[in-house]
């Protein structure tokens, strides 16, 4: 099985390369801040003035957790490389404090860094947490996403790409270009940040994208049936439903399997990334999609055992997994 793994194509991931701050409050429904909607689950951006005001805020609302790399499909990756598979990232990060710690946080999980633009400001995120373990989080990109305006490199055809959003709008035409060089698999994890954009400016994405991974909320904003998103090419959708588990989607079946159970639940952050990672995984050993979800699952409920990575399954309970299934 060790080998297996180790055989797989090259998973390339691209999105946000953000370092999270995470605090704790009482309740996110007593948050009240410029308009903000604390919203459990929910996700917003804002500039690095809005950010420290907001910090600020916390500070005197809350306490402070302690710092982690963040990024949906950086923590995909990170999950993947931890397991085994051959991994890179392509974006940008800054040229600062915040930025050399997010990428040693990647290596040191053996993904490759050769593809990461490092110029301006590292993006911040603030995870902020409530006694229910609800969350919610804010993020400033920072400059270094203006580093993407230019870059235009291929994926290789032997990649398997997976993305997720970057804030502002150089990010944005960086990852159209990114896709439509894309020659292997495509899978797409777009956020709230992306499922917002609508679907006439996801198309080239949406259109790439063979394996989508989406809330419930995300899909609602997207605005396109599961029908007309199989109409565009894709293989699967994976939706993610908190601690209802997941609902699998594929052309002609759906299936709702349900969530594993966490023995310790302490963060949530992340964990529909690591979910992401458990299918991915999946699928790329051959797999049936209802068998990579049922991985993904137990990926995720593992995650919730700490704060952010720190979760994150271990490569040998990986194997075990996967060896159950």
């Amino acid at each position: 099985m060790e080998r297996a793994v180790t055989r797989q194509r090259l998973f390339l991931g691209s999105g946000a390369l953000n370092l999270d701050l995470f605090y704790e409050v009482s309740s996110l429904a007593e948050l009240r801040f410029k308009g903000v909607e604390f919203r459990p689950g929910g996700e917003a951006a804002g500039d690095r003035e809005t950010l420290q005001a907001l910090r600020d805020y916390l500070e005197s609302r809350g306490r402070f957790l302690g710092a982690s790399g963040g990024g949906s499909a950086a923590n995909t990756i990170f999950a993947l490389a931890r397991f085994g598979f051959e991994t890179a990232f392509i974006g940008a990060a800054g040229q600062d404090q915040e930025g050399e710690r997010v990428l040693a946080e990647l290596a040191e999980a053996g993904v490759d860094l050769s593809r990461v633009l490092i110029s301006g400001t590292t993006g911040l995120a603030l995870i902020v947490l409530d006694e229910k373990r609800d969350r919610f989080i804010f993020v400033s990109p920072g400059t270094a996403e203006k580093a993407l305006a230019d870059f235009d490199p291929a994926p290789g055809e032997e990649a398997w790409l997976h993305l997720s959003s970057l804030v502002s709008e150089e990010g944005f035409a960086f990852h159209r270009r990114l896709v439509r060089r894309a020659s292997g698999p495509v899978s797409f994890d777009p956020g709230e940040i992306y499922a917002a954009r609508g679907p006439k400016a996801l198309g080239p994405l949406l259109e790439k994208t063979s394996y989508l991974f989406i809330t419930e909320a995300e899909f609602e904003a997207l605005g396109l049936s599961a029908a007309e998103l199989f109409a565009r090419g894709l293989e699967a959708i994976f939706l993610k439903r908190g601690a209802r588990g997941a609902r699998l989607c594929l052309p002609e079946t759906v299936l709702d399997l349900p969530a594993e159970k966490a023995l310790r639940v302490v963060d949530n952050t992340g964990a529909g990334d690591f979910f992401d990672a458990g299918v991915l995984a999946g699928l790329a050993l051959g797999l049936r999609p209802e068998a990579a979800v049922r991985l993904g699952l137990k990926v995720a409920a593992a995650s919730l055992r700490d704060y952010g990575r720190r979760g994150c399954p271990t490569r040998e309970e990986f194997l075990n997994w996967v060896k159950s299934l």
